[in-house]
């Protein structure tokens, strides 16, 4: 179907059986993704669960035993193609299971989370250079007037204490 913006939903097969006796395979319409379980049955319009069913997956019999269904753990690409089951010598319609690559929709999440820690961590870097910065400012003034009231000192370095005091009182950016 399309939508009004003119998007595509995914297409569906959809098998049309004209022997209303026959068993009918029950399988995926939409897509498995990979690494999915997937579980496929076969049943009859008047009997839900058979058994003694087998399963042929590109016309190769895949499964023979008394077991009504057919359960793939964990689909893969090899896993595609037609589905058909038999039971009592009459065969199903087949049905084409498809399947898509794994979590390709869980790429722009992954996106969003990276730009966050990215963001927040460029964020805490500032902050703590800016902090460093204020810190080394603060030790500059410290140093300058421990040197200028030390003991025995023959040089001020050009600075008396008026000027230290008045040094000090300045803040970064004044």
């Amino acid at each position: 179907c399309e939508s009004g913006s003119g998007e595509f939903s995914s297409a569906v097969n959809i098998t049309v059986q004209n022997d209303g006796n026959g068993p009918i395979l029950v399988s995926p319409v939409h897509p498995v993704t990979e690494g999915a379980s997937v579980s496929l049955s076969c049943s009859l319009r008047t009997q839900k669960i058979l058994s003694n069913v087998f399963f042929y997956h590109n016309d190769k019999l895949i499964q023979n035993d008394t077991r009504g269904e057919l359960k793939i753990s964990a689909v893969s690409k090899s896993d595609e193609g037609f589905y058909k089951c038999q039971y009592s010598g009459r065969e199903s319609a087949q049905s084409w299971m498809s399947v898509k690559g794994a979590d390709s929709s869980s790429f722009p999440v992954w996106l969003i989370v990276g730009l966050v820690c990215g963001v927040s961590l460029i964020i805490i870097l500032l902050l703590l250079l800016y902090r460093c910065r204020q810190s080394k400012y603060s030790c500059f003034t410290r140093s300058i007037q421990s040197e200028s009231h030390r003991p025995g000192s023959s040089t001020n370095h050009g600075v008396n204490q008026n000027e230290t005091h008045e040094y000090n009182s300045l803040h970064p950016g004044q």
